[in-house]
């Protein structure tokens, strides 16, 4: 589950669905797949046209630091963010064959969540190796030269730029994004995994130059679920800026950021009886507490929680 800051900033994205808009910001010194036209060496920092470049390190130096997948595994599902939770998407292997559809992307995102905690060279090992247990060598092989040219896709150097205030970029970034995903991955797999984003955002861009009012600063949703406000009214409002689809994802939002909100503050409020507890000592308040954030929280929540009442 996202917070506010992170959804607010991806607001443009959420209605439209440009599928090269990161919804938040991972810094890293992962190395790229080498060797592909257009692709960055490497990235450090996400966003609608790609990020800053840095040079690579020596072959030498990335060789002696790469882990193996089942250290990759350690690191992400039992000591970083990854832990209790499971991959996304699936391979798209139907009866023995790989075929295109939008679930191989979200496997692929899945393990890119890694990137900050892992290299991309350790990641890419880590879908081989997975792909190999679940569906043997040959069908693996074919799901790794999807993946490198996912990542080209991902990485490449974009020639135009994307400025959310000025709408005359918007559809030179988008047919060059449209053209390129087919160049590299093929029609039959550029639809597959960009289709529904590329739709969203053309009906967007239309709804916009009919005239529709534009939607607010995506740095301040709006209109919000505040209280006291009629839910009915906001629901309409969202219909007529954004459509149904988008008021759902908006209205989806509101409710997990409620929950969120919610859940948050009975651990705060917890946190603060236990501090109170003269009878424990300070091992057993932070005990107590770790097994309050455990009982009332996923695993991909708790860090957050912990940072945030500073256990």
């Amino acid at each position: 589950m996202q917070v506010r800051g992170m959804w607010a900033t991806g607001l443009l994205a959420v209605v439209i669905g440009v599928g090269s808009v990161v919804l938040w910001q991972r810094s890293s010194n992962d190395t790229s797949a080498s060797g592909q036209p257009g692709a960055t060496p490497e990235t450090k920092g996400w966003g609608f046209i790609g990020g800053a470049k840095e040079a690579p390190a020596s072959g030498a130096a990335v060789a002696a630091q790469v882990r193996t997948p089942d250290q990759v595994r350690v690191r992400l599902f039992k000591e970083g963010s990854f832990a209790g939770t499971e991959p996304a998407g699936n391979w798209c292997v139907s009866e023995q064959k790989l075929k295109p559809c939008p679930e191989l992307r979200s496997r692929f995102e899945y393990y890119v969540l890694g990137l900050g905690e892992v290299t991309i060279e350790e990641i890419r090992g880590l879908i081989q190796d997975e792909a190999k247990r679940a569906n043997g060598d040959a069908m693996a092989a074919q799901i790794m030269a999807i993946w490198d040219k996912y990542w080209q896709v991902r990485t490449y150097a974009w020639r135009h730029k994307f400025v959310q205030a000025d709408r005359s970029t918007w559809m030179p970034v988008f047919e060059e994004q449209r053209s390129v995903r087919r160049q590299i991955l093929g029609q039959p797999w550029a639809e597959a995994f960009f289709k529904e984003d590329e739709q969203h955002f053309q009906e967007y861009y239309a709804q916009l130059e009919s005239g529709q009012p534009p939607p607010p600063d995506p740095g301040e949703p709006v209109p919000q679920m505040a209280p006291g406000k009629d839910p009915a009214a906001v629901r309409a409002e969202r219909v007529a800026r954004y459509g149904e689809a988008a008021a759902d994802r908006l209205d989806k939002a509101d409710a997990e950021w409620a929950d969120w909100e919610r859940r948050l503050s009975a651990a705060k409020v917890e946190w603060e009886r236990l501090q109170k507890a003269t009878n424990l000592s300070d091992a057993q308040r932070k005990a107590e507490m770790s097994a309050y954030v455990k009982s009332n929280f996923p695993a991909d929540e708790q860090l957050r929680v912990q940072a945030l009442l500073h256990l």
